[in-house]
């Protein structure tokens, strides 16, 4: 599981998340309602958009990001099939 949870946090790190909960594999995170210094913080020229928007933002970025590298990951770990186990992912995000 490191080698699972290792880039997962990372991920989560560079999205500026915190991970506040691990409950045996799922984690629960926060990304704070905190604005952005940058006048670009969302990626567009003069982002003007509120604290809450840009932590949806990013956890929906961040969510994405980590679906695209991690989802399907590859354990090396072979079951008597002959087959590779994979851990799949499932991901919630809620706002408010």
């Amino acid at each position: 599981l490191n080698k699972f949870f290792t880039p997962l946090i990372d991920l989560i790190t560079a999205y500026r998340g915190d991970t506040i909960k691990f409950s045996g594999d799922a984690l629960t995170i926060i990304f704070p309602a905190v604005l952005d210094d940058a006048p670009d913080a969302c990626g567009t020229p003069n982002c003007d958009h509120t604290a809450i928007e840009l932590s949806v933002l990013r956890a929906s970025a961040c969510c994405l990001e980590i679906h695209k590298r991690l989802h399907n990951f590859e354990t090396g770990v072979t079951k008597p099939d002959g087959s590779e186990v994979l851990l799949a992912l499932h991901i919630g995000v809620g706002s408010g």
